[in-house]
């Protein structure tokens, strides 16, 4: 008669790995809905930063403010890329900002994943009051 004394240990070694990989996929994709999360709030806040200031400015203070908001929010992603335009041909005037990232992957290397980019832009209609030379 056998008995199944140590197939739990077994089994259980064999499932250690698996659940460690699946364990660190899901801090992957948490990372990555909270860094397009705050890609998104950080773009919001550029524009309308940037919407309140005159024209000249608009790109230096646009930029700042994503800068500071990512920060503030724990920088779930690396490299940000802004890009502040300002439309002042239409009828309505109005400023875009643009933000790229990087999906923060430290501690992540051992399941293999290449780089996740996260993007999000906000436009901000160019309060004219503020704005005017």
């Amino acid at each position: 008669m056998k008995t199944d004394r140590g197939s739990a240990t077994v089994e259980l070694v064999l499932l250690a790995p698996v659940l460690v990989v699946l364990a660190l996929f899901v801090v992957y994709a948490g990372r990555g809905a909270e860094a397009l999360t705050q890609v998104r709030h950080s773009a919001d806040q550029g524009a309308r930063a940037a919407s309140l200031v005159r024209v000249s400015r608009m790109e230096t203070v646009g930029s700042a403010a994503v800068l500071a908001d990512l920060q503030l929010s724990g920088m779930s992603c690396v490299n940000p890329q802004i890009n502040v335009a300002v439309d002042t041909d239409s009828v309505v005037r109005s400023v875009l900002v643009e933000v790229e990232c990087v999906v923060n992957q430290t501690g992540l290397g051992l399941i293999g994943l290449s780089e996740r980019v996260v993007t999000a832009q906000s436009i901000e209609v160019i309060d004219r009051w503020r704005a005017e030379p």
